[in-house]
């Protein structure tokens, strides 16, 4: 008994952190408290078998709580387009990832979401750290209980050429979808959750390759549940944490039961309860264009990389 509850304390964990955001934003009637990457964080931290990112829990908080100020910001201070403003946060966050030297995709989002949603309120960057910590605290309590093995993180002390003509390439793409995604009005294609997935679908070991319909499936499937029960919550009028509570639950069971841990379409399932109610019956469908078109470029990139590899030592040889 107690080891089927050690087993499932991360779990229960991870979706009380979750339900309990969105029940303190509705208690308080303030948005700006939902940081759906809270979300993405605890499924890559307790939910999954490992550490879904090679980075260190320290660098996990600094990059959030520097990403978070840092979009907020943008809205405040720089009176461009919306699709420059998001732009220009992908880019800043690609300069983040570089120099953090680690593979933490979600800072991405803490960046970008501010800008998408034009937050201007210092309420959402203090969410995001202080959430962020709490889920440090847990993972590193967790450790010492033993219930998860400390995972080392090594970074990239050297300038690699490659790993950032990789990361160009994602903000050239991601800008490309962004700039087309406001233009005929369905920018959740768009979505800062799908810019942190296409981000991790560039490397070179991603499970895109392997297992594209299958990660299409978590994400749209994140993003369709997220918008069901936020639909029961406007129908049925109940609370919107109840709801939440529901949709994470079944998110992450759907992930263990496929073995497939996408932490963005955690983060896209709640996103759906901070958005617009009017926007709910195109968002699942905007999400899985964005993602569809995502994953594609992707594999493209791929094989195209393969290609020139193999040329290029067959030319040598």
């Amino acid at each position: 008994m107690k080891l089927r509850i050690k087993e499932y304390l991360p779990f229960m964990i991870a979706v009380i952190l979750v339900t309990a955001m969105t029940a303190l934003s509705e208690l308080l009637e303030e948005k700006e408290i939902l940081f759906p990457e809270i979300a993405a964080i605890a499924c890559g931290s307790l939910i999954s078998p490992k550490l879904s990112w090679n980075t260190d829990l320290l660098r996990v908080f600094i990059t959030i709580s520097i990403g978070s100020i840092l979009g907020v910001l943008i809205v405040l201070f720089v009176p461009l387009a919306l699709w420059l403003q998001m732009s220009l946060a992908f880019l800043i966050a690609m300069f983040m990832l570089s120099f953090s030297k680690t593979s933490f995709a979600p800072m991405i989002s803490s960046i970008v979401l501010p800008v998408m949603l034009q937050t201007r309120s210092v309420i959402y960057p203090l969410s995001a750290m202080c959430l962020t910590a709490v889920i440090v605290l847990v993972r590193l309590s967790f450790e010492k209980a033993g219930l998860f093995h400390s995972q080392s993180f090594e970074p990239n002390d050297t300038i690699n050429k490659k790993q950032n003509l990789s990361l160009f390439y994602c903000w050239c793409i991601g800008s490309l979808v962004i700039v087309i995604a406001l233009h005929f009005g369905c920018k959740y294609a768009a979505a800062p959750p799908l810019l942190v997935a296409f981000t991790e679908f560039c490397r070179p070991s991603s499970a895109v390759h392997k297992f594209p319909f299958k990660i299409a499936f978590v994400i749209v499937f994140g993003a369709a549940s997220g918008s069901f029960f936020r639909y029961i919550t406007v129908w049925i009028g109940i609370h919107q944490f109840l709801s939440a509570a529901l949709t994470i639950t079944l998110v992450y069971i759907i992930m263990q039961r496929i073995k497939m841990y996408a932490p963005p379409a955690a983060a896209l399932s709640i996103l759906a309860f901070l958005i617009p109610e009017s926007t709910l019956p195109w968002y699942s469908i905007q999400v899985a264009v964005g993602a569809s078109a995502f994953i594609a470029f992707a594999i493209v990139r791929g094989k195209l990389s393969g290609f020139i590899a193999d040329a290029s030592l067959k030319f040598l040889l």
